[in-house]
């Protein structure tokens, strides 16, 4: 059976899961052990530069949409995917260079443990860094995807949503996992909801788990967790529910707090 072409909106929750993997993988405490710590930032420089190339694609995408009108929300949802793009490349340039100064560190001197140890302390700054980058993707990424799904129902370009079958708090735990918000995790054996903002019940997941909307990843292992992502049928649902909300303001897509480009205080998560 063949499946539908993803729309544009819900391309977007999947990039926004895909930087959602970034971070984690970035914020890893075992990202700068073993052996190989530049091995390691390398492969997250190829991730990287596989989300910068997707969200300048989406970017495309919009731009060759049929009988789209580029209104001042289109044009600022294309805007804001070609500064992600931007700033992603420039994260995963920041971490080329990192792996290479860990390199350069362990072949001058095997010996010299006091300039490994600087290496990596600055490799673990610069990787929150990148981390930061991630995150604020993820948000970016559902802020593009709620504009361009209500455009595309009010100018009748996408079939009309189908009458809300989700309870509110449900959709409301949609959107926390499409920020990469939810996290589970086990407090006395037992599992419970490692969340942001967004207040999300441990119910809530299990019923959209239930429901085939989300599945569970194993997160780094330290502390034994697990991050929450959308399914296919739960961006389906999500981009639903978004074309019946009201579309965002222009000046409401885009970055508001960008990472620093010299120091961070980590990953907010």
């Amino acid at each position: 059976m063949m499946t539908a072409t993803p729309t544009v909106p819900e391309r977007l929750l999947e990039l926004g899961s895909g930087f959602t993997r970034h971070h984690d993988a970035l914020t890893d405490i075992d990202l700068l052990r073993g052996p190989d710590p530049a091995g390691n930032l390398t492969r997250r420089v190829a991730a990287a530069q596989d989300l910068a190339r997707e969200a300048l694609g989406i970017a495309d995408a919009l731009r060759t949409v049929p009988r789209l009108r580029h209104t001042t929300e289109i044009k600022a949802a294309m805007k804001c995917s070609v500064d992600l793009a931007e700033r992603v490349a420039k994260a995963a340039d920041l971490l080329m260079n990192t792996a290479g100064i860990l390199q350069d560190a362990q072949n001058a001197n095997k010996k010299a443990v006091a300039q490994q140890l600087a290496a990596r302390l600055d490799a673990r700054r610069r990787a929150d860094i990148a981390a930061r980058v991630a995150s604020l993707g993820s948000k970016e990424c559902l802020a593009m995807a709620r504009l361009i799904a209500g455009e595309l129902h009010r100018q009748r370009l996408a079939p009309g949503p189908r009458p809300s079958a989700l309870a509110p708090s449900q959709y409301a735990a949609l959107e926390a996992v499409a920020s990469g918000h939810v996290m589970l995790g086990r407090r006395l054996g037992k599992p419970y909801v490692r969340r942001g903002q967004t207040r999300v019940s441990l119910s809530a997941i299990r019923s959209l788990e239930d429901l085939g909307l989300v599945h569970r990843e194993p997160c780094p292992p330290v502390p034994p967790r697990e991050r929450v992502h959308l399914t296919r049928d739960g961006r389906l649902a999500l981009t639903a529910a978004l074309a019946r909300s009201r579309a965002a303001a222009p000046g409401a897509v885009g970055p508001t707090n960008r990472p620093p480009s010299t120091a961070t205080r980590g990953p907010a998560r």
